[in-house]
């Protein structure tokens, strides 16, 4: 019976439940695109897969434009203040002013990207799609929900409205003529969790006003080095894959595409249990450095287990996979799994040391420089062996990066003992 309480109470403990939360949520962003993945390859074909890959990678890069940062710098500050709601609304008048003003940049860099990409430029709409959807992702405020531990609403508003869009999906896709329903799909969703965790969030902290354009500047030096630590990774994957797509041909982007799919479905497990970890790891830290400290040498031996298993399922079993999410039509992609296999232990421990650790000890301007010089030597890496080695080039680059950051991290930790 004690044994049974005791499960139990660890099943209860806020990191357990909101982890599982965050899993559900991730289950709703991630796997089911996976799943429906093998539906849409085997219509779309590698091609079209390719094009519409392309797009989503650059709406990527403006979702994290729109974030700005703010999942580490306003969760890190609305755990730290849940209790003291005044300062709570001014921090949302406060992000939510900037995000604003983001808008129109955005905008404005969506059309020189539609005006210099090839790709982009025949196919306009595919660009405007994944811009309105990012923006009103990035303005939904999933870091508030997390900083107050509160994480079910938003496991639920993506659940019911991620399974809309792909609903839509499977309704309207036909031919490889339909790639833009496969963006609208994910667009409409996003409008709706945005607009649904808004008013789930104004109704408990209650109406607060916009700040000023003096905030504009106070937010951003509060909140770029923040900026810079999630966009830089980013960049460098739309360097990448921009430079993949001038020196390959569509189907190899295609090939590229369904691979990366695959590697990123498994990268992103880390996610969830993170950004549980890291409001509770922030708040001790605040109390208790040394029990900070000790939470995270576990937090990294237990993701690297998870990494090293994630290895294992990719590398030998990569055929396998292919054939059941893409069909046999994509086993050229296998080679290019394989060595995305290799990228995932590693990144186990950057996000650990990197993204938990350096940035709750407040070394956001550290961690920024580590990224710069690993994205610059990565970039370097994919202009040399791209010609060589094709899409392989990519995943090889980033063992290369990953590789860095680590040893950077470790350097400066040392410095800093």
């Amino acid at each position: 019976m004690n044994m049974i309480s005791t499960i139990l109470s660890k099943i209860r403990h806020p990191l357990v439940a909101n982890s599982f939360y965050l899993y559900v949520a991730h289950f709703a962003d991630y796997l089911l695109a996976l799943i429906i993945l093998p539906f849409i390859a085997r219509v779309l074909g590698p091609e079209e897969l390719g094009y519409v890959g392309l797009a989503q990678t650059f709406g990527i890069f403006i979702l994290l434009i729109m974030e700005f940062g703010f999942p580490l710098t306003a969760t890190r500050k609305v755990a730290r203040e849940k209790n003291n709601p005044k300062n709570i609304k001014v921090l949302m008048g406060q992000v939510f002013s900037f995000k604003l003003f983001l808008i129109p940049v955005i905008l404005i860099l969506s059309t020189i990207v539609i005006l210099i990409v090839p790709i982009f430029r025949e196919n306009p709409h595919y660009v405007f799609i994944v811009v309105i959807g990012s923006i009103f992702q990035g303005m939904a405020p999933t870091w508030y929900f997390q900083g107050i531990e509160k994480l079910s609403t938003v496991a639920f508003s993506k659940t019911i409205f991620r399974l809309l869009g792909f609903s839509l999906i499977f309704l309207f896709v036909r031919s490889d003529q339909d790639g833009w329903i496969i963006l609208l799909g994910y667009m409409i969703s996003s409008v709706c969790i945005c607009l649904y965790l808004f008013k789930y969030m104004v109704n408990i902290i209650g109406p607060f006003h916009l700040a000023g354009s003096s905030s504009i500047n106070i937010m951003w030096q509060k909140s770029k080095y923040s900026f810079f630590i999630t966009i830089l990774p980013v960049i460098y994957n739309n360097i990448s894959v921009i430079l993949l797509s001038i020196v390959v041909s569509p189907i190899q982007l295609g090939f590229y595409y369904g691979s990366a799919r695959i590697h990123r479905a498994f990268n992103t497990l880390y996610g969830p249990v993170g950004q549980a970890f890291y409001p509770r790891l922030a708040s001790t830290d605040s109390g208790n450095p040394e029990k900070a400290k000790q939470m995270t040498m576990r937090f990294l031996w237990i993701l690297l287990t998870v990494g090293a298993f994630f290895f294992i399922i990719l590398y030998f079993f990569s055929e396998s996979i292919i054939m059941i999410l893409l069909g046999k039509e994509f086993l050229f992609a296998a080679n290019t799994l394989k060595i995305f296999a290799f990228v995932l232990p590693i990144t186990a421990v950057t996000h650990v040391l990197g993204r938990q650790w350096l940035m709750v000890r407040g070394n956001d301007s550290q961690y920024f420089k580590i990224l710069l010089i690993a994205s610059m030597i990565g970039i370097i890496s994919i202009y040399i062996l791209i010609k060589s080695f094709g899409i392989l080039a990519i995943p090889l680059s980033l063992i290369f990066y990953e590789l860095v950051t680590v040893l950077l991290i470790l350097g400066f930790l040392r410095k800093v003992k």
